[in-house]
């Protein structure tokens, strides 16, 4: 009997390491479970930079035409007419505007004599002379903003695109019908600009 009872101690002591090892393991896969499978929610706010650009006072986003300054220089009729220089004058105000920007304006001459030509564009007044690609588009940049709240009026960018009429032929009384209310649709792109 003594045997039997030695038995069922061992059997006693055997079967209460196995369930307390289970225990132990189920405490432990548990807490390393939670760390896995614990969630949390959290909301952090993101910045996005401001982009409100114009170009001749209007807002070059909603896609509307805007009107051409053009100034003439050899004629006081403030008229173009033929044999005479001018320039078209644009405005782009990038106030508040948080990012670098590049700018294309395009111009679509077709309505036009084949003598009138545009010649080159300057930006803000300065001496350099800029090239125009293929006689009909200008393009730039507007790089970094001054402040670090984007683009102040101190950044508003004049550039004055030059045109020449040299016509070739004496032209005498033309038909009124050539000359008058002709368009020069301008595209103008004005985005941001990446490396």
């Amino acid at each position: 009997m003594a045997i039997k009872k030695k038995y069922r101690l061992k059997k006693r002591i055997k079967n209460f390491i196995v369930f307390y090892s289970f225990i132990c393991i189920l405490f432990v896969a548990s807490y390393t479970l939670s760390r896995y499978v614990e969630t949390s929610t959290e909301t952090g706010g993101i910045d996005i930079a401001k982009f409100n650009v114009s170009v001749n006072d209007k807002n070059v986003i909603d896609g509307k035409p805007f009107i051409l300054n053009y100034k003439e220089i050899s004629n006081l009729s403030k008229k173009i007419v033929p044999n005479a220089t001018g320039f078209f004058e644009f405005v782009i105000n990038p106030e508040e505007t948080e990012v670098s920007l590049e700018y294309v304006l395009t111009f679509d001459l077709s309505e036009l004599d084949s003598d009138f030509k545009l010649t080159y564009f300057t930006v803000n007044d300065l001496e350099e002379h800029y090239d125009i690609t293929d006689g009909k588009t200008i393009k730039g940049d507007i790089l970094l903003p001054s402040s670090e709240h984007g683009f102040t009026s101190e950044d508003i960018t004049t550039i004055k695109v030059y045109w020449n009429w040299e016509e070739k032929e004496d032209i005498i009384n033309p038909d009124i019908n050539d000359y008058e209310n002709k368009n020069i649709d301008v595209i103008a792109l004005v985005k941001q600009k990446l490396k």
